[in-house]
């Protein structure tokens, strides 16, 4: 049985107007991505990476060609629906962690699912305390983020990213401010949760980081260079 697509690019440009000159971030991309794929998008500074990452993360529209999340087209979307699509769709995990200070980890986790009215309070937390549970930090839920190390700020994070059960877990450099075995351990709870059937999408410049990845898109100057299986 063939996985379905859970993202589909295709004949995708980018363009920024910057001044008489307007710069082309991505040229004629066309992809796809399987439903339980862990894919790792790579390339140097400035070779369209950030510029797809945001336009699968749904926080921007494509300026020709067409992107569709689990078969829906995002360019058609009004800013409204594509925040709705964001927010159910699509768990984020950034390399500063993004972590409200004032709030402890439980809240920060919880903050997520405000937002989908489906849960109630308690429902909400019972939830929260699980995921936390599952990165290995229950018992620092009620810890503020300048109380926990880089690592377990980064697992408060994807827990966060998981609380409303996105299809895709997209990770912007998720390790970049990580020591090197803190960064592995973040890794491999990345390879665990995609052994249990969620997709993965992890942005980096970092070779190592990308090998934990099954499949590797690599981008040159706006274009697709190689896309290999691992």
């Amino acid at each position: 049985m063939v996985a379905q697509s859970i993202v589909a690019a295709r004949s995708v440009r980018k363009i920024y107007p910057m001044g008489q000159v307007p710069v082309i971030a991505l040229d004629d991309v066309s992809f796809s991505i399987a439903e339980s794929e862990f894919i790792a998008i790579m390339g140097p500074s400035g070779s369209g990476k950030s510029t797809l990452m945001n336009l699968i993360g749904c926080l921007d529209k494509p300026t020709t060609g067409t992107i569709q999340i689990n078969g829906t087209d995002i360019a058609r979307l009004t800013d409204r629906q594509l925040a709705k699509l964001r927010g159910s769709q699509i768990g984020f995990v950034f390399q500063t962690f993004n972590l409200i200070p004032r709030i402890n980890a439980l809240a920060n986790v919880m903050l997520p699912m405000t937002f989908t009215n489906r849960l109630s309070m308690g429902e909400r937390q019972r939830r929260a305390e699980q995921l936390l549970e599952s990165v290995g930090l229950g018992a620092r839920a009620r810890h503020l983020p300048n109380e926990l190390s880089g690592g377990e700020r980064q697992r408060v994070a994807i827990a966060r990213a998981l609380a409303n059960d996105p299809k895709i877990l997209l990770a912007d450099e998720p390790t970049g401010n990580l020591d090197t075995k803190t960064g592995k351990a973040i890794l491999d709870l990345f390879v665990e949760l995609n052994k249990n059937g969620r997709t993965v999408v992890v942005v980096t410049h970092d070779a190592n980081v990308a090998s934990h990845a099954r499949r590797i898109i690599e981008l040159l100057d706006g274009k697709i260079i190689d896309d290999r299986k691992v």
